[in-house]
């Protein structure tokens, strides 16, 4: 059975609303990374700070990888049961 216009409406509102939401959830924690980045070129006298800074810019990229997920479970052509996007650098799950 075809959905009618206003049902189609309704998901593509509620599309686009994810999607501003996911940006927003992106966009906030690259802020903190390139602040954080640019405070640690600068250099940081105290290695507690620095220390304070590196843990920032994992726990954004965390909240990235988050938002990434959500994008990707958004969207009709992702595989389902896809493994979650990590922090690993290697992307292959090897530590």
């Amino acid at each position: 059975m075809a959905a009618s216009d206003d049902e189609l409406r309704r998901e593509l509102q509620d599309l686009k609303e994810g999607i501003r939401t996911a940006v927003h959830d992106i966009g906030n924690p690259l802020g903190v990374i390139r602040m954080t980045a640019f405070y640690l070129q600068k250099g940081v006298p105290e290695n507690e700070k620095q220390v304070l800074y590196l843990k920032m810019i994992s726990d954004n990229i965390e909240k990235i990888a988050a938002g990434l997920n959500v994008l990707r479970d958004m969207s009709d052509d992702s595989p389902r049961g896809a493994p979650p996007l990590t922090d690993d650098p290697g992307g292959d799950g090897a530590p």
